[in-house]
């Protein structure tokens, strides 16, 4: 195991169980020797096949010499049913089965793992492996808009004849889906999809199309939050390990424990991801996020699982599934997952999670069965998030929450430079060596204590997501008041829910043109901030 990881790792308590998960997931790394070592090094598509490639430094006993590849669904443990191919024990195996995309035998969302027989029974040696290299299946599409301001989307003002996002000069827009909306209703839609027929919701899938094929149409780039709330019925959606929390809770974590369950939610995500590629007429999403703050798991992605590895295993397999799903449809689309700003803070263990710890667990999980190229989509309000004024802390405690080192207790956009130092360490990046993209999705100034301090506000954050490489986007909430936020002291809109247009939305129209200068030496002097280029930490 890699000194640097292990080192990364123990800066948290849940870096300590990352390694223990790490190191009884991986038995290679716990055999004796003379029982054996062996490892799958690669399970990747090769045309029509999937090649996994194995080595063993050390023999395993085995009561005939042959070594046996499974293909298990996500929710099997250890070798179920009848082995896919065979190869004979030695310090190297080569096997080949058929992908077997668009039938029954689907194995793009298998794990692969290899037994031997010992005593007369199947004992795994090796630790369980998935595909790593979806993306070859799809089509790489371009994305629609490279640059990085952007805005949570009102769907009441959604084209229309509504062209506000126009006028704002968006480049980059956020919105959601209800995995439920599609699975439910008429079943008008027909989806064939690995030997099996799923009707999906015409209705419901109107209005996104609606949203989809007008942002596309405006040259917007596009984020999708896949969300899996509860939906009477549709109970199969949702994690065992969930359904005893419905109805206290706004989403749930999504079922790979089934058979049902992970059909649809390979069906559905297919199908939506193939619906949105750029090429059916539908328009183009081109980034996806999988739940919504996983590490404030009671609150937006309910599992009564409170263990936090076992819970990051339960995520990994959902955003492996959406990721293999995906990619396979559009190998240019980024796919994420979501943490909010409690970087090592914890509200309640046990039932909200640190985000520093959830990404070192779901990097551990992901790391153990092969890794994979998911992104970041990170929410850096302010603390306390009703607190706009950052520049003037409301007291000691705020102050001493937003910290420039690795243990900040929480992110904001002052310190969002820890997060992406973090990523660029070694051990974080992805299968290509890059530092993981980070998609600032969700961030909001209320204006409850003043328009200037609001739209200053907005000029600073945008500025820090320009300076910063590792930043793809910079996703404002909201284009309008919205009614239960202004209740909670977030009137984060940039027009009020009559429509009146605050100072943010000029201010926000302006900041990256030709007058956005102008607007930033407004900033500084509004902040009292002196030397503007050395605040913005760049990366």
């Amino acid at each position: 195991m890699n000194k640097k990881l292990i080192k990364n790792l123990f800066m948290t308590a849940a870096g300590v169980l990352a390694i223990a998960f790490v190191f009884l997931t991986n038995p290679v790394s716990v055999m004796a020797a003379g029982t054996g070592a062996v490892a799958i090094n690669s399970v990747t598509i090769g045309g029509s096949n999937v090649n996994i490639v194995a080595s063993a430094s050390d023999l395993p006993a085995s009561d005939d010499g042959i070594y046996y590849l499974y293909a298990e669904k996500v929710y099997q443990n250890g070798p179920s049913g009848n082995a896919v191919a065979t190869a004979a024990v030695g310090p190297n195996a080569v096997f080949s089965v058929p992908l077997g995309m668009n039938t029954t035998e689907c194995r793009l969302y298998d794990k692969f793992q290899i037994c031997v027989l010992q005593g007369g029974s199947m004992v795994p040696v090796t630790n369980p492996r998935y595909i790593t290299n979806p993306e070859v299946l799809g089509t790489a599409v371009a994305a629609k808009n490279n640059g990085k301001k952007g805005i949570i989307l009102d769907g009441a003002k959604i084209g229309n004849g509504n062209n506000e996002v126009v006028e704002l000069g968006v480049q980059q827009a956020a919105y959601n889906i209800n995995l439920e909306d599609v699975i439910g209703g008429n079943g008008a839609v027909q989806y064939s999809y690995n030997g099996k027929v799923y009707g999906f919701d015409s209705v419901k899938l109107s209005q996104y199309d609606h949203c989809v094929r007008t942002t596309s149409n405006q040259g917007i780039g596009l984020t999708m939050v896949l969300l899996n709330p509860y939906a009477k019925g549709e109970e199969f959606m949702i994690s065992p390990s969930s359904r005893g929390g419905i109805g206290r809770s706004n989403y749930y974590m999504m079922n790979t424990s089934e058979q049902k369950g992970l059909e649809y939610l390979e069906a559905v995500v297919s199908f939506l991801a193939n619906r949105y590629n750029g090429r059916n007429g539908f328009g183009q999403v081109d980034n996806w996020v999988v739940a919504n703050e996983v590490n404030a798991k009671n609150v937006w992605n309910y599992s009564s699982v409170s263990d936090e590895l076992t819970y990051a295993q339960l995520y990994v397999d959902s955003l492996r599934v959406c990721y293999n799903a995906i990619k396979s449809k559009n190998s240019n689309a980024t796919v994420c997952i979501s943490l909010d700003q409690n970087w090592t803070h914890v509200h309640n263990p046990g039932s909200y999670y640190s985000a520093r710890s959830m990404i070192e667990a779901i990097n551990a999980v992901a790391k153990a069965q092969g890794n994979f190229d998911w992104a970041v989509a990170e929410h850096p309000y302010n603390y306390p998030m009703t607190w706009t004024s950052f520049w003037t802390p409301k007291n000691e405690t705020a102050a001493a929450m937003i910290q420039h080192n690795i243990n900040t207790p929480y992110l904001s956009m002052q310190n969002i430079e820890q997060l992406t130092d973090y990523l660029s360490l070694p051990e974080m990046r992805n299968t290509k060596g890059n530092v993981r993209p980070v998609l600032l999705t969700e961030i909001g100034y209320s204006s409850t204590q003043g328009e200037e301090a609001q739209a200053y506000a907005m000029v600073y954050a945008y500025q820090r997501a320009m300076t910063n490489s590792h930043i793809k986007m910079i996703i404002f909430n909201r284009q309008t008041d919205y009614p239960l936020e202004v209740r909670q002291g977030l009137s984060v809109g940039l027009t009020d829910q009559n429509g009146r247009r605050k100072l943010a939305f000029e201010v926000f129209k302006q900041m990256n043109g030709a007058n956005g200068g102008t607007y930033v030496q407004q900033a500084a002097a509004y902040m009292g901030i002196a030397n503007w280029n050395a605040e913005m930490n760049a990366r």
